[in-house]
């Protein structure tokens, strides 16, 4: 004779699977608050978007390639800040590469911005923009670099210091220069060229900047052609002794490296850095196009710091140039020659999943005091 009624079984059977049912949805409540969501489109139509800025307020500017500076408001409404900026188009990279505005910031009730690249009148500058008025040139130099010369040769990106002045990377010249509210340029640091990743040495282009959460300068590195997979790093700058620059020994060092195509660098919450990569083969690109950029995508990491591996936040990604965290942990990447920025946040937990281990530890309890139940009648 059994010592368990037909009946008691099924029933204890049943109590049993509730309780692993219960404990596995709660399981995966509880991991669901965990990871990314996934991409969606935040801004589309765009003309190569290169340039992204958090504000205070939740919303992002967004430098527009096609000569305009553009809000994000946290709803997604998309406004005009400045436009009919220097643009132009080139038949470079296949024929669909649009010269113009790229870094993008905002401080001090004015925003700033950079125009690199092109060899005419306007490009080559730094800009400062208040509302209502008009884009004012910070440097006033002759944009062909005759008289004075100008130091500006392809700005690509800037931080704005407490001062009031500008800290701009230049990929032509591979330095980081300081353009003071007077407008003088001076070298912040020259950038050496990489050693000992190829057969020759490489330039040290620099391209994304941003501060880090103890006050110093991140600014990340392409690397020169032909873009070796692992190559690019990101260097930390730091004016340690207050004159100007980061040139002396020990204020530039090498704070991550073992990337490919380095586009732009921030921190997110945690304080952790991200990058993006513009390109799994960039010299390809460079050779066929970028109208091939889909064959050739780039990506979004995560680096937690030394001794950890590198996690890829979003692969898969159409010419990736540049991020920004937003205040609610949102980040946002360009995607310059798919004409859009996309969305990446973070996950939200199951409704209630508090309550699921709860449910499965009840319902464990449950199958326990029936499984002793029917033991005790089965002995009647």
């Amino acid at each position: 004779m059994p010592l368990i009624p037909r009946g008691s079984a099924a029933f204890l059977l049943l109590a049993a699977m509730a309780a692993l049912l219960g404990g596995a949805v709660g399981l995966l409540a509880l991991t669901a608050t965990s990871g990314d969501e996934g991409t969606r489109p935040a801004a589309t139509g765009l003309v190569a978007p290169r340039g992204l800025h958090p504000l205070p307020d939740g919303g992002l500017l967004i430098a527009e390639g096609g000569g305009r500076i553009l809000r994000l408001d946290p709803d997604g409404v998309l406004q005009t800040v400045a436009e009919q900026l220097p643009t132009a188009t080139s038949t470079l990279y296949g024929g669909m590469y649009t010269i113009g505005p790229s870094g993008v910031a905002f401080a001090g009730g004015a925003y700033y911005f950079v125009v690199g690249e092109f060899r005419d009148k306007g490009f080559r500058e730094a800009y400062r923009y208040e509302p209502g008025g008009r884009p004012v040139r910070l440097t006033g130099q002759d944009p062909l670099g005759l008289e004075p010369p100008n130091f500006l040769t392809n700005p690509y990106d800037l931080a704005v210091d407490p001062d009031g002045s500008l800290l701009v990377s230049d990929s032509g010249i591979n330095a980081v220069l300081r353009v003071n509210t007077a407008g003088e340029v001076s070298k912040y640091v020259d950038i050496a060229p990489l050693t000992g990743v190829a057969s020759t040495d490489l330039d040290s282009v620099p391209t994304g900047l941003t501060r880090g959460p103890d006050g110093a300068l991140y600014v990340g590195i392409l690397s020169g052609h032909p873009y070796p997979e692992g190559a690019a790093r990101i260097y930390r700058l730091e004016d340690r002794n207050g004159d100007g620059d980061a040139m002396d020994e020990g204020e530039t060092t090498v704070y991550a490296d073992g990337f490919t195509a380095v586009t732009d660098v921030t921190f997110d919450a945690d304080g952790s850095l991200l990058v993006t990569e513009m390109s799994n083969d960039l010299a390809t690109l460079d050779d066929q196009g970028y109208a091939r950029s889909t064959e050739y995508p780039g990506r979004l990491v995560r680096w937690r710091g030394e001794g950890q591996e590198v996690e890829v936040v979003a692969d898969g990604l159409f010419s990736p140039t540049a991020l920004a965290v937003s205040a609610d942990g949102d980040v946002f990447v360009s995607e310059e020659f798919a004409g859009r920025v996309i969305r990446i946040g973070k996950g939200s937990p199951a409704p209630f999943g508090f309550l699921y281990p709860l449910i499965g530890a009840l319902a464990a309890l449950l199958a326990v005091v029936a499984a002793r139940w029917a033991s005790r009648r089965s002995w009647r």
